[in-house]
């Protein structure tokens, strides 16, 4: 149950709020492996391989259950290319037992039977398809589709509604690639580029290979197919990348033609993935709200009302949301310490996205208790996350028209009628058909109190209040909000002023006593070296920024781009590397380790078109002088579709957003480091667990220091103050 600390929902009333956080509303992860579990899962491999007719050469071969293919004959193509020759294949010598190709953490080739080196590829094969995807869900979604690797890519898919999830798209075609390549090196196959090259030729005529095979499922039969379709002593125009259309159309065939896969097996719980892909979500729309203020308002006086009241639960769209609560929080609860900065907290900006996802299931779980928090995360990701369309009784007159659930061919998933549809249908017809019990402002104030805000009662009166929201309304249509062009300084002066007029609770608010607060030596001192950390990055970042955009401008000719804000950097990116002898400050201040590169997205105004809104861009910059910078502009993926993966940025939990195509650091390094690496720091698993907690942090932040105005207290006789430490 979510009902945690008291919310002011009012005297005499008798809700009772269900509120929500990270420890009410847990992670659901399954990251253990159970003997039991495994047991049944390489009892269905050793069935499998029982059923291919092969010599008992087999055992130590290489013809394993992951590709393109169902299990069977995976087996046979995979068998079928280690047998094929070609000059470079012949001339390379195999690694050893005890060279790169040994699985981390695992035993040599020859120890491990082929069982479990297919089960490790084909584990390794969909984790690499999907971000956040343990490896014991992963088994289990291979389990739930008979060990048929794109079967289970399809159960994912569905399981986690991803109704925008482009099958044949470039980023989707790359990730199958690298997943390939993830299942060979998983398994110890000698030559991973070869298997890679031989299934990227056999996928530009799958369907013609499996209606060739379909009769005579026979090594010798798919041996012969195979060699006339691969040869590998001649380039083909099918070497550049792989074709998916025939892949696809023939698993979701197998799924159709056995209407027990998928069905027979439980399945991992989805909430997981329905919170990050709902904070994701909401990452984007804060992007867009940052996108809309002006730079020197954003930079010299909004960023912080952004990043502690800037919520986007409200009457309005999410955007247009973040704006009003960030000038409402400006006007009320005004900043005692004026800060003037070019790039925001990464930490903070997406503690705020995560803040806002709490109240806005607490919002829709305190006003309709017969929902569950689970069912409240699938309705605001149906409908956008936004209140005005996942409450259909918000206003008290329902919208017919505004209430419903996208288009119809937005809710649905791949495969028709497939379980996951009927079910999101299913969380809007329990909220429709649900009267409430809170009024909205009750509901307001447990959103409030979820998102930490530092007066819940205030924002329940403001948002909560019929007036306000018709004010609110007129506002938004005469700055057409909505339509996403980007403010002005007089645009935002008229909503300050209409503010003004929406609350009762404004006047009182601003009476605060703006000195700085007297604190303890030891805590005044972690306070400072908080601040002096983010202003030491805040500085490293920001030249980096400058290098990379005055390279991009060379190629604009008279359209240069100006910096707007950065809303996002990772510093720990193509590392960690011991660096005895050297200054780790070169490199990262606060860690004994060398990282190379550091990945930032920032917003950037283009000189040409003033009128436009600044474009997202992401910028790759090297630390050691001899890499240079560089940014390309990028489009953020939707929530619900293929995800462009980045190895260092994942396992730091950072929400950067990267290109759709083309190479950066962390892409195409998933093989290198999971399981050719002696390196112990990334493992599928831990890349998954070891930021968990930041992911949806909705507590006290080391940035906060930048904003917090306070001095020493004189009669503090602490003599346990911390030490001042350079590091920076």
């Amino acid at each position: 149950m979510g009902v945690k600390r008291a919310s002011p929902s009012g005297s005499g009333s008798s809700v009772i709020p269900r509120i929500y956080d990270p420890r009410t509303l847990k992670n659901e992860f399954h990251l253990y492996k159970k003997k039991e579990e495994i047991r049944p899962v390489l009892a269905k491999i050793e069935t499998i391989y029982s059923q291919v007719n092969l010599d008992k050469e087999l055992v130590t071969g290489n013809g394993f259950c992951f590709g393109l293919l169902d299990p069977a004959t995976n087996i046979l193509v995979s068998n079928a290319i280690s047998k094929a020759k070609s000059p470079a294949a012949a001339a390379a010598p195999l690694p050893s037992a005890g060279g790169v190709r040994r699985r981390r953490g695992g035993r040599p080739p020859a120890a491990r039977d082929m069982n479990q080196r297919s089960l490790d590829g084909l584990t390794a094969f969909l984790t690499c398809l999907f971000p956040y995807l343990p490896d014991a869900e992963a088994m289990a979604y291979l389990d739930a589709a008979g060990l048929d690797p794109l079967a289970a890519a399809l159960l994912v898919i569905r399981r986690r509604g991803m109704r925008r999830f482009g099958l044949c798209s470039g980023i989707t075609v790359a990730a199958v690639e690298a997943a390939i390549r993830c299942a060979a090196a998983a398994a110890n196959h000698p030559d991973p580029p070869r298997l890679v090259l031989a299934w990227k030729r056999l996928s530009h005529g799958l369907q013609k290979f499996v209606s060739e095979i379909v009769s005579k499922n026979k090594p010798d039969t798919v041996a012969r197919h195979v060699l006339s379709m691969v040869n590998f002593n001649a380039a083909s125009e099918s070497d550049t990348n792989f074709q998916l259309k025939e892949a696809w159309e023939l698993a979701e065939r197998r799924l159709d033609d056995n209407p027990i896969i998928g069905t027979d097996l439980p399945l991992p719980s989805d909430r997981v993935a329905a919170k990050r892909m709902l904070l994701a979500m909401i990452h984007g729309f804060y992007l867009q709200a940052l996108a809309r203020l002006p730079t020197a308002e954003l930079s010299g006086r909004y960023h912080r009302s952004v990043l502690m009241g800037g919520y986007c639960y409200g009457p309005l769209d999410p955007v247009s949301n973040i704006i009003v609560n960030t000038v409402w929080y400006d006007q009320n609860f005004p900043s005692s310490k004026q800060v003037t900065l070019q790039m925001l907290s990464t930490s903070c900006l997406w503690r705020v996205a995560a803040r806002s996802l709490y109240g806005l299931v607490s919002f829709l779980c305190t006003r309709y208790p017969s929902i569950t928090p689970d069912q409240a995360l699938q309705r605001l990701l149906v409908t956008g996350a936004s209140l005005k369309d996942a409450d259909p009784n918000l206003f008290d007159m329902p919208d017919r028209d505004s209430n419903k659930l996208r288009s119809e061919s937005d809710s649905k998933q791949i495969g028709q009628g497939s379980p996951d549809t009927d079910a999101c249908e299913m969380q809007h017809g329990a909220v429709e058909a649900s009267t409430p019990s809170a009024s909205v402002p009750e509901a307001y104030a447990a959103a409030a109190t979820a998102a930490f805000y530092c007066d819940p009662l205030a924002q329940k009166e403001f948002l909560g209040s019929p007036d306000v929201v018709s004010k609110l309304k007129v506002a938004s249509e005469a700055l057409r909000l909505q339509d996403g062009y980007p403010l002005s300084s007089q645009d935002l002066e008229f909503l300050s002023v209409s503010l003004l007029k929406c609350s009762s609770t404004s006047k009182s608010c601003q009476q605060q006593d703006l000195a700085p607060v007297k604190v303890k030596k030891s805590l005044y001192s972690y306070r400072s070296q908080c601040s002096y950390r983010f202003w030491g990055q805040h500085k490293r970042v920001s030249s980096m920024v400058e290098a990379a955009l005055d390279k991009f401008n060379e190629t604009q000719e008279d359209r240069p781009f100006r910096l707007h804000i950065i809303c996002g950097a990772n510093e720990f990116v193509s590392g960690p590397e011991s660096c005895f002898g050297e200054k780790p400050g070169d490199y990262n201040p606060w860690t004994p380790h060398k990282y190379y590169h550091t990945h930032i997205n920032f917003l950037a105004v283009s000189e040409g078109h003033p009128d436009d809104p600044p474009r997202l861009f992401f910028a790759e910059c090297g630390k050691d002088g001899a890499d240079t910078c560089w940014c390309v502009p990028v489009i953020p993926q939707k929530p619900d579709a293929e995800q462009i993966r980045c190895i260092y940025c994942e396992h730091e939990g950072n929400r950067i957003v990267h290109p759709a195509m083309g190479s950066f650091h962390g892409r195409d390094e998933f093989d290198k480091l999971f399981y050719l690496s002696d390196m112990e720091m990334y493992t599928n698993d831990k890349v998954i667990t070891d930021k968990m907690v930041s992911i949806d942090q909705v507590h006290a932040l080391e940035d906060d220091a930048i904003y917090q105005n306070c001095c020493v207290d004189d009669d503090d006789s602490d003599s346990d103050a911390h030490y001042w430490i350079d590091i920076c």
